[in-house]
């Protein structure tokens, strides 16, 4: 059995859920990107590593529920500064909205902060990398085909634990979450449980709805009950 470093390894499950929801958002098959894993990989570490991503998230987050309260029109625009950056945006309240509804800024900001870390001076020293990287690496690379060739199957285990809930209706966010600790269960036993299930929350909590975690922790519990007694666990 392959054994990875533990060290990182939260980043890395934040790195795969952005992986995977542009692979959904934008509809890529696993022929498609599977040679350019190595590339995203190092990106977005990068990207991580700076804060660029999520101090953009929530600096547009805490716009937005600061003017929706009032009257706004549909085109009217509203304007603020990147944070780090001398740059400042315009949006319309539309728009705001539309970004907020759909996941909560996630795709509008990740593409924002990936636009400036292109833009950045070449001359700015990058940090150096971690000795744990390759192995993270490997990790997300097994992960990512596990995931894309056990796709069908991983989704029907799913279903059969939703109670009153449309599989369709799930958010992205939740069902990628959902879908990558059943991954976990299914396919590296090495990870204990209750590991599992908390990184999921911590994502949950991290990328999504305030009450995602509860939705989250309550079907993943019901799956690993299921997968132990069937022996697909350890």
């Amino acid at each position: 059995m392959t054994v990875f470093h533990l060290k990182n390894r939260r980043k890395t499950r934040e790195y795969l859920l952005m992986f995977f929801y542009s692979k959904e958002i934008e509809g890529f098959e696993f022929d498609q990107i599977e040679s350019h894993i190595s590339d995203y990989f190092g990106s977005i570490s990068n990207l991580i590593e700076e804060d660029d991503y999520e101090l953009i998230r929530e600096h547009i987050s805490d716009i937005f529920n600061s003017v929706k309260i009032t009257k706004l029109e549909s085109d009217d625009e509203i304007s603020f500064s990147i944070p780090g950056t001398n740059k400042e945006l315009t949006m319309d309240f539309g728009e705001m909205d539309k970004e907020n509804i759909k996941d909560g800024f996630f795709s509008y900001s990740y593409k924002l902060a990936e636009s400036l870390k292109v833009n950045k001076s070449k001359n700015i020293v990058q940090p150096k990398k971690d000795v744990s990287e390759k192995s993270n690496l490997d990790f997300f690379r097994l992960y990512f085909e596990k995931y894309e060739k056990n796709l069908i199957e991983i989704d029907k285990v799913i279903e059969q634990k939703l109670e009153n809930w449309d599989f369709s209706r799930i958010s992205v966010i939740d069902k990628l979450i959902i879908r990558m600790g059943v991954v976990e269960f299914l396919y590296f036993p090495e990870i204990p449980e209750k590991v599992i299930i908390n990184e999921a929350i911590e994502l949950g909590k991290k990328f999504s709805s305030e009450k995602s975690n509860v939705f989250i922790n309550g079907i993943l519990n019901k799956l690993k009950d299921e997968l132990r007694e069937q022996n697909k666990t350890n």
